[in-house]
């Protein structure tokens, strides 16, 4: 569950970068970037969807819970600091990229599974 955890922060911390960079002047250096709302509520999103992510088993599940736990984390964001950037929009698009990373790395694992099983098999003398 940590490993999961610590893939939606390093997630969340790079998708908050690169949103805030959008939005930022050109003269922001990288530490700046790092200590914004968006950065930092992108990381709690991913926080929140690790969570999840390490108790769904389907990838569709996942993507589609992501983009609201997005919507529902940037929208307290909002209510608590007053951020004016809409906040529904970015929710859903830091939650979709974030689902779309643990969909990515839970199929990449799964296929590693799959081709470790038949590594095994074959020498073993099993063919296809």
């Amino acid at each position: 569950m940590i490993r999961k955890i610590i893939i939606g922060i390093l997630s969340g911390v790079l998708i908050g970068l690169f949103i805030t960079s959008i939005f930022s002047s050109k003269e922001t250096t990288i530490l700046e970037l790092f200590l914004t709302k968006i950065t930092a509520t992108s990381i709690i999103t991913g926080v929140f969807c690790g969570i999840f992510y390490h108790l769904s088993k389907s990838k569709l599940k996942v993507f589609l819970v992501s983009i609201v736990i997005g919507m529902i984390t940037f929208y307290v964001k909002y209510l608590i600091t007053g951020h004016h950037f809409d906040p529904i929009t970015m929710g859903a698009f830091v939650g979709a990229m974030l689902g779309g990373t643990f969909a990515v790395v839970r199929k990449i694992t799964h296929s590693l599974k799959v081709y470790n099983r038949l590594q095994r098999h074959r020498k073993k003398g099993f063919t296809n």
